[in-house]
């Protein structure tokens, strides 16, 4: 704001990956979402065998993320999040 002295808080931004698959929590925190999502086909890709027993597809796409997250409790999520907000929360300043 202007004349009152303070400046604007800029947001630190991270992206975050959360991976539960066949009942471990795997959490990862990257610069941006084409990072996270790398991470994400990376995992899969890695898995794949173990969940499928069988050769990946070629192409990666969304059909294949669901059929590889399809087990019970199986999921990810990738999420922007405020870091500064975070580090309050836990009483550390960035």
């Amino acid at each position: 704001m202007k004349g009152n002295g303070s400046r604007a808080k800029k947001a630190v931004l991270a992206t975050v990956l959360v991976i539960v698959f066949q009942g471990t929590e795997k959490v990862g925190i990257y610069d941006d979402r084409p990072a996270a999502s790398a991470a994400l086909w990376s995992f899969v890709e890695a898995h794949w065998d173990e969940a499928h027993h069988g050769p990946a597809p070629e192409a990666r796409s969304e059909a294949q993320l669901n059929l590889f997250f399809a087990g019970e409790g199986d999921s990810y999520v990738i999420a922007e999040a405020d870091l500064d907000d975070a580090a309050q929360a836990l009483g550390s300043p960035l």
